[in-house]
């Protein structure tokens, strides 16, 4: 017959036992499974859905204690409902497009964390734990964060160099290009036809983008002519193709290596939504002198309501100006301001309103794009105005041609 000593003591035991057995569970299961995490060299499931700035390892500290009590105090373990903390909801989150590898990483992941919070909120001296610095996590700023996300990445791709893709589709879109590909292989086909994510892992893989050097990319090189092209000369350093690519080369290159510290050093928002169109202009009687310097056009529409030139443009182009033949001619990128309802239209249909449009020339007559990167061409760059009625055809034997006014 137990006493009440006896018993007392028996209790006091088992409290005991209990405590060192969920003590030791997951301490176990830290060292066994959280542990690798830390110390591991591949990227965790983070990356799928950020290319830099965060990572499961931001949330382990050397000691179990130390983690759990700054998980706890940041509201990442959830002491009552351990399967609905945060931390978990974290790991579990996927694009829409998962990769199998990454799945398998975030699988394991998930349940190693869950099994570890499961034990941990048992364990009376993980409760009593402590931290004097609760932080834990990305210790970047959101803006930071939130531009090296990968959906953000791939918009970004989408504005700058899927746009401007329609310039390269003859050669290197497989719905177009199969000459080439008889005369040069499959691999000429980097363009993957209605995918851009899969288009950009390509240029990646095949490092036609170059992480490390990005003015020295082969995207760059090869349209420029300074690397052996087929296609010849298709822009020119500066101009806008120039530009959107570069600028998405060098964002995304310093984003993949976490160069970006705070807000101020993301490069400022592009405003402007563009869709390259099947419309040509020509502009004829240009003076020899002129030969191979970048020449620009923007078309403004002219606002009845108002009887005046909109200041908006509705169309741009450059490119360079041939001497030898007197002209200059390029198919029109047809822009409006980013989520306005005209950009939207420009999605579904790059078509461009008949009517009468001002048409804004602008000369680079003393290499500006060339020796500044960004740069633009502004009021000191212009050249001259002339006023535009088309119907604005597509296709390049219907370009609308012009006589550039004789100075």
């Amino acid at each position: 017959m137990r006493t009440p000593i006896l018993s007392a003591a028996i209790g006091l035991f088992v409290c005991l036992s209990s405590a060192t057995l969920a003590d030791d569970a997951a301490l176990a299961i830290f060292q066994k499974r959280i542990v690798p995490i830390l110390q591991s060299q591949r990227p965790s499931s983070c990356s799928e859905c950020h290319l830099s700035g965060v990572d499961l390892k931001d949330y382990i500290r050397p000691t179990q204690p130390e983690t759990f009590a700054a998980l706890r105090d940041g509201g990442l373990i959830d002491v009552k409902t351990p399967a609905k903390s945060k931390l978990l909801q974290f790991i579990d989150r996927q694009p829409e497009k998962p990769s199998l590898v990454t799945a398998k990483i975030r699988a394991e992941e998930s349940a190693a964390f869950r099994a570890w919070i499961e034990a941990a909120v048992k364990d009376p001296s993980l409760a009593a734990a402590k931290t004097a610095d609760a932080a834990i996590g990305p210790q970047l700023p959101p803006e930071v964060i939130r531009h090296a996300r990968q959906d953000r990445v791939l918009q970004s791709f989408l504005d700058n160099v899927w746009s401007e893709a329609g310039r390269c589709a003859a050669c290197h879109s497989p719905d177009r290009n199969a000459q080439q590909v008889k005369k040069h292989g499959e691999h000429i086909s980097w363009i993957k036809l209605r995918d851009p994510q899969a288009t950009l892992a390509h240029l990646l893989e095949h490092e036609l983008i170059d992480l490390k050097e990005p003015e020295q990319s082969l995207l760059l090189l090869k349209p420029l002519n300074k690397v052996e092209h087929g296609g010849g000369v298709k822009m020119t350093f500066g101009d806008r193709t120039y530009q959107q690519f570069r600028r998405f080369i060098d964002d995304y290159s310093a984003s993949q290596a976490g160069k970006y510290k705070t807000a101020q050093e993301l490069p400022p928002p592009n405003h402007e939504a563009a869709a390259v169109s099947e419309i040509w202009f020509k502009l004829t009687d240009i003076p020899a002198a002129y030969d191979k310097l970048v020449l620009r056009v923007d078309l403004h529409p002219y606002d009845e309501q108002r009887q005046r030139f909109s200041a908006e443009r509705w169309a741009t182009a450059d490119r360079q100006v041939f001497g030898k033949g007197g002209l200059w001619q390029n198919h029109l990128s047809l822009v409006a301001p980013k989520d306005s309802p005209r950009a939207k239209e420009l999605q579904r249909s790059p078509t461009l309103p008949a009517g009468r449009y001002l048409a804004k020339i602008y000369l680079d007559r003393d290499d500006k794009l060339a020796k500044e990167f960004p740069a633009e061409l502004g009021e000191k760059e212009l050249l001259t105005t002339i006023e535009v009625t088309s119907r604005w055809p597509a296709g390049y034997g219907a370009m609308t041609a012009v006589k550039l006014p004789q100075r």
